[in-house]
């Protein structure tokens, strides 16, 4: 029984790990550290996206996006759940 118990919960587990994968964070975008997120960064992880977009969620249009930018955008994105569980 409590083998089946610790199998279901690694199962469990794993199962939300790729169910509910998260946006990117910003750090991991900001790859030159220079604290905002330029186009090509952004494209890093999302290359459909283009400078229109991107100027939409630059608000203050410094060329970048700052944190508060960055994270309304990156709420736009859809999860990484690649259908792998059933």
């Amino acid at each position: 029984m409590k083998r089946q118990v610790l199998i279901s919960t690694i199962a469990a587990a794993a199962f939300a790990g790729t169910a509910f994968a998260q946006a990117p964070m910003f750090d991991d975008v900001d790859t030159d550290g220079d604290g905002v997120v330029t186009l090509s960064e952004a494209q890093a992880v999302a290359p459909e996206l283009t400078e229109g977009e991107f100027a939409a969620y630059d608000v203050n249009a410094d060329g970048g996006l700052d944190q508060g930018e960055f994270d309304a955008w990156s709420a736009t994105l859809p999860t990484d759940d690649h259908g792998d569980h059933q």
